[in-house]
Order: C-alpha cells, then structure tokens, then sequence
C-alpha cells in the first residue's frame, strides 16, 4: 500500500488539474501537433469567393452597392451554384430603390440564399460587456435563410470550435455554414474544427472577376458558394492555431468541411480519460518501483509516445479527439516519484554501506591481529604495509619497527617468492586473489639467533583506489599477502613419524625375510620327514612290526604334510611382501583349471559330508595370467568354504562371464559366516576371525590373504559378502584385458544359468 500511495495522490492530482482546465494549454498543443501531422484536402464542393483587395481597388469605396451582390447573386446561380451564403453586413439601409431589387434578386431564388446575423459589441476597443445583434433588413429576410457566422473564441483568444447554432432575441438560427452542410447536422452541438483540412486547398475566386463574368461556368456548377472578406483591410480576420490568422468566410468553410468529411471533432471526455488515468496510476503503483532508472526512462517514454500515438491513431480514423494530458502526466511523474524513491533508497543504502564497511574494517583488522597465523601485507616492492602481532613475535620483532621496511630485511625467502609469483599474468578482479605460491616451508633465523621452521602461503592481486576524494578514476597496484606459521613441532613430529616408519618398514621387511629364511630351512627336514614316513607306511623293508606301529606313521606323515602346506603359506606370503613373487604370463584355460580344483575338492573327505555344486561355463574364454596362482586362488576359495561350513552345509563353486563380459570366479557356502565389520580385515595376514585357542577351524589366516595378492596381480577385483550364521560367497573378477579368446556368443542363454 506505502508503495501505491504516491501513485494514488499521482492520479488525484493529474485528475484534479483536468477536471480544473488547467491542462487544457497542454491539451491544445497537442492536439495542434496532431492537426499538422494529419493533414488532408479539402472536398471541392464549397467555392470561396473573396472580396479581396484587388476587387476593392477596382470596384470602388467600401461598402459596395447592393446591385453589386445582385449582380454577383445572378452571376452564380446562372453558373450552376447550389447555394450562396453572403457573408456581408446587410442590416444598414443603402437606398430604398436598391435594396428593393436586391430583395426582388432574393426571391427569385427563393431559399437558396443564405445572409448572415451576428452577435458583436456595440463598443468594440472598450471594456464594455454589451453585446449588439446584428440582423439583415427585414425586406431581405422573407426569401433567404438566415444563419449564424459567430464562433467561440478560447481564453487563449484562438477559434477552435463551431457553433452549430446560435441564439438572437429568443429565436434559434443555425450557422451558416451548417446551413451549407445541409439538415443533417442541424441537431449537432459545438464542435473542434479539424484544422488539418489545409485551408489552402479551398476553392477560391475572387468578387470582381465573377462580377464581370470572366470566371468558366465549370468551375461553379453544382458547388456552394460563400462570399465574404478575403482582404486585410477589411478587418474579417480571425486569431486560429496553426495558420495564426483566416478571414471568416475561409474559417466558415473549415467549418463546413469538417462536417461534411466527418471530422466535426469532439473530445473523448472525462469518464474515459479519468478511467484510464486510474488503471495507470494502478499498473505503475505494482510494479513501476521493480525496474532500474534506465529501463523507468525507456518505458516512460515509450509510454508516451505510445499514448500520443494511439491518440494521432484514433483522430486519423475517427472525429475524436483524445485528452492525453492527465496520461502523460501520471506517467512522467510515476517515473519521477520512482526516481526520488530509488535515489532516497540508494542513499539509505550508501549510508548502510558505509556503516557496514567500517564495521568490517574494523572486524577484519580485529581478524588479522588476532589470527593465529602471522600475517604480513606488502605493495608491489615488497615494502611492510601491514604486519600483525603473531607475525611479528613470530619473526622476533617490534611491528612498530618493522612496518615500511621491506619484508626481505625480517623474511629473507619473501624477495624470491615475490620475484617468481610476480613473472605470473595478472588476472584483474577487484580483490580477489589473482595468485597463490605455496605453501612454502623454509628455516629461519630469529635476531636472537632461535631457528624456527615456517610454513608460508604468498598471495598477489590487484586492489583499486581512487586518485581522489572527488574523482571517479581508479588506479591499480599489486599488493602481496604472506601467511605463515610456526610448523617447529610438527616438523620434528613429522621427522619421528618418518623415522618410526622406515624403522617398521625395516623390522617388517626383516620379518618376512626371516620368515622366508625359516620356511626354507624347514622344509629340508619336513621333506625327510614325509619322505621317509612315506616308504615306512609303504612297508618298502618289509612289514612293520609289531602292527600296532601303522596308525602313528599315517599321523606322522598327514601331520608333516599339513605342516608343509602352512610353511608354503607363509613363504608365498614373504615372497608377496617382499616382492618377489615370480609371475610366469601364458594363456590359461580357465575352464580346465576349474575342473581341476573341483576334482581335488571332490577328492576331500570333508566334501562328502557337504553339498557340493559346480557350475562351470563350457567356453569359458583364455585368460592371460599364471596358471599356478590362479590355480591357487580356486584351491584356497573352495578350501576355505569346506573349512568354514559344516555337516549338510552347501558349497557352490561358479567359474561363469557375468553380463558385462568379465570372466568371474565365484564361491558360495552356507556355512558359519562372519560380522560385516570383520570383512575388511580377512585378507591381512594371519587374521583369524576366532583368536581363541579353542578355536574349531585350523588354519594359519593366510589363504584369504594370498588370493587378494594374486588377484592384484592380475588386475582382479575380489568381493567378499558375508552374514554371520547364513553364510560367504566370494568372487574374484578378471578385467577384460586379460581376455585372449572370443566366447561363443551362441551360449549366452547357458552363461546366464550358470551365473544365476
């Protein structure tokens, strides 16, 4: 509502000045402008015949006798003139004998004549307001019409409109030139004459060549005359827009015209101009104050020319005439009143902006002295503009002492970075950071010669000032931004963290060296050991005696060949950790090996008391890997899906090409299970999910381990998905770089039974 009020006292006043006729000057102006732009002929139909000074000089002293209007009436109806209007004083007595004949002329041509009657002042020049009536001779009246030749004078003292009638001593007479016009527009009121008819387009001629005949018949028949004044001296002049002055009998004839074409022009009225003022006030009250002073402009005097057109528009077509000044007005200062508001809103706004600014200035004066980091800002030269206290102590100064000086003279290191950042193009952004170097860490020395070691970032951009408090021009300079910190401590800790690492790096690359050493040095003996509990139980020297001997040497050799495989296990692990696994590259088919570890799977004891399902693709692709290690990764999968599932538990072993055309190893049991968060963990050396030494289920922790090993080694991705008490299922998939064969596409129905 705050918004639409100014808009609404807008209207009221716009309203107000209308309705008081005070825009009526405004209003003539325009309409003025639109009669020069809109200018047309006259018909043709109403001939002029002057009493111009050329007729005055050759005729004799004014005022003629009346045998010459006689003559002159004779002359033009013998040409074939409709009507006559006269316009000429007649109410003076000439003579009795002449004004006889000249009434005898009159009705002769009983009603086609037409004689004036005026209203004047009986004392032209003076202040008096009384008004004479002037009548022809009641002997001319009888056979004659009589019409009116007055026309309303404006304050501004031009003649804009007709009167179609006019009142004399009680009786009602119609203009003369409606009489002209004819009856159809006897019942009309005053009208705008349209001075864009050109009044120069006006048929003319002039008294004393139609008095002595020497005007063609053509230029007369079937036309209506008017004669009256055409000369200066006469003084028939009237004050008119546009033409500044007309004689009467040329203003009588625009008059005419104007009826005739249809341009007796009338104003479109207050009702209308009101309404439409309102609907403008309201449009410009909702949404005038959204747009910028530029597009205000624009739109304002699109506005107007748009309103001053549509009005020019509507006069071309029609006979009325459209008051667009209240428009204009409201317009102009709907725009005006946005202006003032925005400009009071920018001021607030600059005086809020100041306000913030200085609170910021000071809070980031108050952010820089008390940061944490040591802060330090130099002009382009490398001079100290600003340096805060954590720097200063930092550096071992006095910021008083340091401040102005360049920054090399307390950072030694600043100058290069300075000189390298400064090679760099720069980006202009009004203060933001065009370029960073760093971080950067260095030694230095303190004035008390303390060593510290600094971790700094160097920033350049460009800052804009003024050239002055009352010019609008700026200039650039670069500014730099050092940010440091003290990084003693953590650079010590950072060396004892390096320190403990290459230490553990070291103590664990000892430790599979040991462990591979060790696993070395024992199989020698295990080797002996199987091999000769091997000929006992083959009884090569003969029986064994006494019998009871055979049991313990089957335990002998089981357990040394389980000791076997765990010291294998912990070699291959030390030979992964060491790097020295051998990786011998062929094309492996990955079908037979499948087969392969599904037959030893078979072969176990423990297979029998499960239920075991292989799903092998017939035309498994060739894959380019180590056939041992991928031997290796199916062996210990299945190995341990036995191992941690039980009696009636089932064991499903998948070797299939998934959707996306990766071969993919895939084991699935029914067994124990594992927690979620223990997955991550189960490929780390010698992790067992139950540490306990009364654990169920044998094993030294590393077949998991190995398989992740071999599958990095190949490229392959390993997923384990595992719920505790339902069961494992992990898959191994094999890039499609490893792929040496194209599969028969003619399998896919039977690959995806394989996969499901």
């Amino acid at each position: 509502m705050s918004r639409r009020l100014p808009h609404l006292v807008i209207f009221l006043v716009a309203g107000g000045l209308y309705l008081a006729g005070l825009l009526a000057p405004l209003e003539r102006a325009l309409i003025d402008i639109r009669f020069r732009l809109l200018e047309r002929e006259a018909t043709g139909n109403l001939v002029i015949v002057q009493i111009d000074a050329r007729s005055l000089r050759e005729l004799g002293v004014w005022p003629w006798p009346r045998e010459y209007h006689a003559r002159l009436i004779e002359q033009l109806f013998a040409a074939g003139a409709l009507e006559v209007a006269l316009d000429v004083d007649l109410s003076a007595t000439s003579n009795r004998q002449a004004d006889r004949a000249f009434a005898r002329v009159l009705a002769r041509h009983d009603g086609r004549v037409i004689l004036p009657v005026f209203r004047q002042r009986a004392a032209p020049g003076t202040r008096s307001e009384e008004l004479l009536d002037t009548m022809p001779l009641t002997a001319l009246r009888e056979h004659v019409q009589i019409g009116g030749v007055n026309m309303i004078v404006e304050s501004d003292g031009l003649v804009r409109r007709a009167l179609n009638t006019i009142t004399i001593e009680g009786t009602r007479y119609a203009s003369m030139f409606t009489l002209l016009a004819g009856p159809a527009y006897l019942d009309l009121d005053a009208f705008q004459i349209d001075y864009g008819i050109d009044p120069w387009t006006l048929p003319r001629l002039s008294y004393v060549d139609l008095l002595r005949g020497s005007v063609a018949s053509g230029q007369l028949a079937g036309k209506r005359v008017i004669v009256g004044s055409g000369a200066a001296e006469l003084g028939d002049q009237l004050a008119v827009p546009i033409y500044r002055s007309l004689t009467g009998p040329v203003l009588q004839a625009l008059a005419y015209e104007s009826l005739v074409q249809g341009r007796a022009i009338r104003s479109s009225g207050a009702p209308l101009v009101l309404l439409v003022a309102a609907i403008l006030a309201l449009l410009l009250g909702s949404g005038g104050g959204r747009l910028s002073w530029r597009q205000g402009a624009l739109i304002t005097g699109a506005s107007v020319f748009g309103m001053e057109a549509i009005a020019l528009a509507v006069q071309a077509v029609a006979p009325i005439s459209l008051d667009t000044t209240p428009w204009l007005i409201i317009v102009v200062l709907g725009f005006a009143q946005s202006v003032i508001r925005a400009v009071s809103v920018q001021d607030l706004r600059l005086f809020r902006q100041g306000l913030t600014m200085a609170y910021r200035r000071a809070l980031m004066d108050r952010v820089i002295e008390n940061s944490f980091d040591g802060i330090a800002i130099t002009d382009d030269q490398g001079n100290i503009e600003i340096l805060n206290k954590t720097a200063a102590d930092m550096l071992g100064y006095r910021v008083q002492d340091v401040v102005g000086r360049p920054l090399e003279a307390v950072l030694p290191v600043a100058a290069e970075f300075i000189r390298e950042i400064a090679t760099e193009p720069v980006t202009p952004s009004d203060g933001a950071p065009a370029d960073h170097s760093g971080p950067h860490e260095c030694t230095v020395e303190r004035p008390d010669g303390k060593q510290i070691e600094m971790e700094f970032v160097v920033s350049r951009f460009l800052s804009r000032r003024g050239r002055g408090p009352k010019r609008r021009q700026t200039v650039e300079r670069q500014v730099y931004t050092f940010t440091f910190r003290d990084i003693t401590e953590r650079a010590r800790g950072r060396e004892a963290e390096r320190a403990a690492a290459e230490q553990a790096l070291s103590a664990n690359r000892a430790k599979s060296e040991f462990l591979a050493n060790m696993s070395h040095e024992l199989r020698t003996p295990l080797n002996a050991i199987l091999g000769f509990s091997d000929m006992m139980r083959s009884e090569v020297y003969g029986p064994l005696a006494p019998p009871q001997y055979v049991p313990y040497i089957d335990d002998i050799h089981s357990s040394g060949q389980h000791l076997l495989e765990i010291i294998n296990d912990i070699l291959d692990v030390s030979r992964v950790e060491l790097g020295r696994v051998q990786f011998h590259e062929e094309a492996v088919d990955l079908k037979a090996l499948a087969d392969a570890a599904r037959r030893i799977l078979a072969g176990w004891p423990a297979t029998a008391k499960r239920t075991f399902e292989a799903r092998i693709m017939p035309d498994m692709p060739r894959l380019l890997g180590d056939a041992r290690l991928i031997k290796q990764i199916l062996v210990n999968l299945l190995s341990n899906a036995v191992k941690y599932s039980g009696p009636g538990d089932r064991v499903t072993f998948r070797v299939f090409v998934d959707r996306h055309g990766y071969p993919t190893i895939e084991v699935e049991d029914s067994g124990i299970g594992i927690e979620t968060s223990a997955i991550p963990l189960l490929t780390q050396p010698f992790y067992q999910v139950d540490r306990t030494l009364a654990r169920t289920h044998e094993g030294t922790g590393l077949g998991l381990c190995l398989v992740s090993a071999y599958a990095d080694l190949h490229g392959a991705t390993l997923k384990i998905e595992s719920e505790l008490s339902v069961g494992t299922k992990v898959t191994v998939c094999f890039p499609l770089s490893r792929v040496v064969a194209e599969r028969d596409t003619s399998k896919s129905v039977a690959r995806q039974a394989l996969s499901g």
